[in-house]
């Protein structure tokens, strides 16, 4: 086998996994994980439990787009396609260094006995811009993954492919 290929295929894979596992694990979380906690897990516990998902989401989430943005330019990819992992990446590094400790933090006093107003006013704000930024990264991991698939195709097709 040429080392050229070898070297092309593993890249390739590594793409692969790093964009189908954030997806499927993000998908996964968001649609089945989550709302299977909130049916069956104690409140007072299932706010813990998330958070700790949550963090281990973030975090594969940042390191799967680092993977995902060094494989695309190793590929010889240009530009936004590449940009757009990094920023999904520090996005997640964002929401885990930024929102979730304040939302971790205000968890007892806006959901506990001695909540007000106030905090749970705070909390839901954070909770919503969280949850907002979770989704807004998930899609467009979505969209990526989709862009990617086009671009391989369409250079498997044209054997001079451009690189956006």
């Amino acid at each position: 086998m040429n080392r050229a290929l070898a070297r092309e295929g593993a890249i390739r894979s590594l793409l692969w996994l790093s964009l189908g596992s954030w997806v499927g694990a993000w998908g996964f979380f968001a649609f089945v994980v989550s709302r299977v906690a909130f049916r069956i897990v104690p409140g007072d516990v299932v706010g813990e439990l998330v958070g700790v998902l949550i963090r281990a989401l973030h975090l594969g989430g940042a390191v799967a787009g680092l993977i995902a943005a060094g494989a695309l330019a190793a590929l010889g990819r240009r530009g936004f396609v590449v940009w757009l992992p990094v920023g999904l990446a520090l996005a997640a590094a964002a929401s885990e260094l930024i929102l979730s400790p304040e939302i971790a933090a205000l968890r007892p006093s806006a959901l506990g006995a001695a909540s007000t107003e106030q905090t749970q006013a705070r909390f839901g704000l954070l909770h919503g811009l969280s949850l907002g930024l979770f989704m807004g990264i998930h899609l467009a991991t979505l969209g990526l993954l989709g862009w990617v698939a086009w671009l391989d195709a369409r250079d498997r097709q044209d054997p001079h492919p451009r690189n956006p």
